[in-house]
């Protein structure tokens, strides 16, 4: 059952971040079950768990720690691990689920050997080649300035969002206009305390104990946390009360 619990948790991670990379995967994981429950386990951890469970059927040779379990069907909206048990009790679900994710991962490895290959290049005959040159003078001519290459996504650093190509990167997201341009992230006191008294719109998050406060609404652009508006307890215990103490 434990194999089971791993594959349907993993599916579902799959399905939040649109990704099936399995570090992907496992860093979302290993940041959603310490955001959500304080329940600290590494990325390396659980991406192991993974292939060892999923990949390389070692399943009988490891056992999950309670904990652990207790914690993933939570992350799975159950209750506890009976819950869990009541709603997957079937041994053909359990392989049917585990054997998506295994060939999706291949489909995605054979996919990038071909694009990488000189195999990869002669799969669609000529239809193929002429793709590729396509691509090749495409890339020339942005190059040299011709051809500008569409700014669909965008990817946070630091403190705001700048645009990208959709390459696929860390933080990379579809490009969403009122977001790229009023989500920022305010670090210094200061600010915060002047947008405050200047009545605009402030939110913040808390994470581990650290409090970040950002100009406009939605998620955290790292651990996608959702943000919450500053209330005035909020603004006088980490602003007002932080600025007195630093005098």
């Amino acid at each position: 059952m434990s194999k089971k619990l791993i594959a349907i948790v993993f599916k579902k991670v799959e399905a939040d971040i649109g990704s099936s990379v399995p570090t992907r995967m496992a860093q979302h994981l290993s940041v959603e079950l310490l955001e959500e429950y304080n329940y600290q386990i590494s990325e390396r951890t659980l991406r192991n768990y993974y292939n060892n469970f999923l990949k390389n059927d070692n399943s009988l040779n490891e056992a999950l720690k309670p904990e652990l379990i207790k914690y993933l069907c939570k992350y799975l909206g159950y209750n506890n691990y009976a819950g869990f048990v009541s709603a997957h009790p079937s041994e053909h679900e359990e392989v049917k689920v585990f054997e998506d994710l295994i060939t999706k991962e291949k489909n995605l490895k054979l996919s990038s050997l071909k694009k990488n290959t000189f195999f990869g290049l002669f799969e669609k005959g000529g239809n193929r080649i002429v793709t590729y040159i396509s691509v090749i003078i495409i890339s020339a001519l942005t190059y040299f300035g011709f051809v500008k290459e569409e700014q669909n996504c965008m990817v946070w650093q630091e403190d705001h969002y700048v645009k990208s190509t959709c390459t696929g990167v860390l933080l990379e997201k579809p490009y969403q206009e009122l977001i790229f341009k009023k989500f920022k992230k305010i670090k210094d006191l200061n600010a915060v305390k002047n947008r405050r008294e200047q009545h605009k719109e402030l939110w913040y998050v808390k994470t581990n104990g650290v409090v970040e406060f950002f100009t406009y609404h939605g998620n955290h652009p790292i651990n996608n946390k959702g943000l919450k508006e500053v209330t005035d307890y909020m603004f006088k215990t980490y602003v007002l009360d932080e600025l007195e103490n630093v005098k």
